[in-house]
């Protein structure tokens, strides 16, 4: 093992700066939200690991085999290659570890949330751009030639990466994804240092069964860790979540009794989106509903609410006024985000129009534009003469929602139209008259009916 002694000592000095920088970074993370001290940790593993990778590449399998055949006779070949061609790569990923761990320290359920995100993928691409690196430097060419093939190999990985994710998430694509990284890990390692005529097809099998078989391992260990995690639990979630990602919808029975219990907001946000995701149901009784709603922000719960105007599941509108001023009040959302929210809102609206309008004359700023808002879902008389009035409020954010709410009543945009403000008087005039012949058209069709 005099290789990794020889090797390891040529960064001893990088690891003796990492070790301080480590603890900088737990400090940080413990005292403080401010992230710089993670992006610096993680940019020097990268550049650790770029130069672990550099100083690995060069060595020539063949000018060590005879030695450690005969140190070792036919295990020696094993340990050659576990030592030029897998400990680069463990130990950057244990470096990956560490950096995780620290990056996590405030975690609910530390170290094993942190432990099965590193289990499912986190930070795992500073192991494919070392891998991509290895690749580039293996082909010794010239540094002028290998710096931009690294940065071209390392961008279309990285666009590549990132767009396969998002086609095929969430779903059984994901676990492709993860079969073909695993299988191009083993190849690139296997490949050039077997030294046969079958050399290629030796890779491919033992890429093939070793991608399988590591794949299987994880997810097995993950489906495990999900059956005996109790209700409640940080690591039930985490798990769930994972598995859920992956397309194994046979969590969300679990996952759905788990929300109750917790009531994390994360879980409730992931939950409801794989759920539509999925197009899958759920047995919520009225008060379960609005129970998880209650323990919830406004601002995680837009998945909630597509659900429910999808299956017309209807809540206590006295409960949900409550809730609404009170997030209002205490957490002003961001209502531009809150469309279905709004929208299943509104579906109050003919049942309790004088709560409306109590609601925009004794609410805050939030309340009213919500109001505004809710009310560009309904076609009825009043709500349209009301937000005309509004159109020339001197508050002007008033002003524009309220002309928006009217924009989508009617399918009209008289201002762009017309080249006038939304507040000039041509434009009132445009809904006025909008306003009089719906009138005439609903007396029209009433009289039509008495008839």
């Amino acid at each position: 093992m005099h290789i990794l002694k020889e090797q390891l000592g040529r960064i001893s000095h990088f690891l003796i700066i990492m070790i301080p920088l480590f603890i900088v970074n737990a400090i940080f993370n413990l005292s403080y939200n401010w992230g710089g001290v993670s992006a610096i940790a993680r940019v020097y593993i990268m550049v650790l690991s770029f130069y672990l990778i550099f100083i690995f590449s060069q060595i020539n399998p063949d000018d060590y085999r005879n030695d450690y055949t005969t140190r070792y006779g036919w295990k020696g070949k094993y340990y050659l290659f576990f030592t030029i061609r897998i400990f680069p790569f463990l130990f950057i990923y244990f470096l990956t570890i560490v950096f995780t761990m620290i990056n996590y320290l405030k975690a609910p359920n530390w170290p094993f949330e942190p432990a099965y995100k590193l289990l499912d993928g986190r930070y795992s691409n500073t192991i494919f751009y070392s891998l991509i690196l290895f690749v580039v430097l293996r082909q010794g060419r010239r540094p002028r030639i290998s710096i931009p093939l690294f940065i071209i190999f390392s961008i279309i990985y990285f666009v590549t990466d990132h767009a396969l994710y998002a086609l095929l998430e969430p779903g059984i694509g994901v676990n492709f994804i993860k079969l073909i990284k695993y299988f191009f890990f083993i190849f690139i390692l296997t490949y050039g240092y077997v030294k046969s005529h079958l050399g290629l097809l030796r890779s491919v099998l033992l890429s093939v069964f070793g991608g399988s078989f590591l794949f299987m391992l994880i997810l097995s260990f993950i489906i495990f860790s999900f059956y005996i995690a109790p209700f409640g639990s940080s690591t039930l979630s985490v798990t769930g979540r994972i598995l859920l990602k992956s397309g194994f919808v046979f969590t969300l029975d679990k996952l759905q009794k788990n929300i109750l219990e917790n009531g994390n907001s994360d879980d409730t946000t992931a939950f409801f989106e794989f759920v539509e995701k999925y197009g899958k149901d759920t047995s919520y009784s009225i008060g379960e509903w609005e129970n998880i709603i209650l323990k919830n922000k406004l601002n995680n719960i837009e998945y909630i609410f597509i659900h429910l105007n999808r299956k017309n599941i209807k809540l206590n509108f006295e409960t949900l006024k409550t809730y609404t001023v009170s997030q209002m009040l205490n957490n002003p959302p961001d209502l531009i985000k809150l469309t279905q929210f709004t929208s299943y809102f509104s579906s109050y609206y003919v049942e309790n129009k004088d709560e409306f309008y109590n609601l925009y004359k004794t609410g805050n700023e939030s309340m009213k534009i919500f109001i505004l808002e809710s009310l560009s879902y309904t076609n009825d008389i009043a709500a349209i003469n009301f937000l005309i009035d509004k159109l020339t409020n001197v508050e002007r954010t008033r002003s524009d929602r309220a002309y928006e709410s009217l924009k989508k009543i009617t399918g009209h945009d008289p201002a762009k139209d017309l080249n006038r403000e939304k507040y000039n008087i041509e434009v009132v005039l445009f809904f006025r008259d909008y306003a009089s012949k719906m009138i005439n058209r609903l007396m029209y069709i009433h009289k039509k009916i008495k008839s």
